[in-house]
């Protein structure tokens, strides 16, 4: 009776551990509205995770999530999560919706999945589209400042009828499958100047 108390009390410890360390290995939020550089000394810090890559630009592999975390160089610092687990996934894009500012929706083909865009309030730009279980998070830099003065440049729709006063950012809005005119293409500052305004479907998360 004591021998199977014994093995039931190892079975039940193998189990906790197992589920502690899975459990260290979940992304919360505030990892993602951190800066790139906590972030990578928060996961070389954890033994959780195998890493390699070099120091400026390294990835992590999850020991039991099997996530994938890697860290790469654009207009500024990018760091990409790719999960295995769609229940992980999705919790962390709840975290997201939850605490960060939706900006808006983006798509410029019709064949393409639809981007959602948020930003944290330390300025992170997160975006995510329910086509793959990745997550890719955007981090200031000067660079990027620049192109987001420029961002009345960027690729937006509108519907050429006389009651249309919107711009799209997502060329499967709802909003446009109404038109029953040309759909052209054009840029945030031009649409602005034909006096429309953005379409509030497209700035919406739903």
């Amino acid at each position: 009776m004591i021998k199977t108390s014994k093995i039931k009390y190892k079975i039940f410890i193998i189990i906790f551990l197992f589920i502690a360390n899975a459990n260290s290995q979940e992304i919360n939020y505030n990892q993602l509205n951190s800066s790139s550089d906590n972030l990578k000394t928060s996961l070389y810090n954890n033994d959780n995770y195998f890493s390699g890559g070099t120091s400026d630009l390294p990835y992590f592999q999850g020991k039991i999530s099997d996530l994938y975390i890697k860290f790469y160089k654009s207009t500024g610092t990018i760091v990409i999560f790719d999960f295995k687990s769609k229940t992980e996934y999705l919790r962390v894009i709840e975290k997201i919706q939850s605490n960060a500012d939706f900006r808006f929706k983006y798509c410029t083909d019709y064949n393409e999945p639809i981007v959602y865009n948020y930003q944290t309030s330390r300025g992170n730009k997160i975006r995510f589209n329910y086509s793959e279980m990745r997550v890719s998070v955007e981090y200031p830099s000067k660079v990027n400042s620049f192109l987001e003065s420029n961002s009345d440049f960027t690729s937006v729709f509108v519907c050429v009828s006389k009651g249309a006063y919107a711009y799209h950012t997502n060329l499967r809005c709802e909003g446009l499958s109404n038109c029953d005119a040309k759909i052209a293409k054009s840029n945030i500052k031009e649409a602005k100047e034909y006096n429309y305004r953005i379409c509030e479907i497209c700035t919406t998360d739903e």
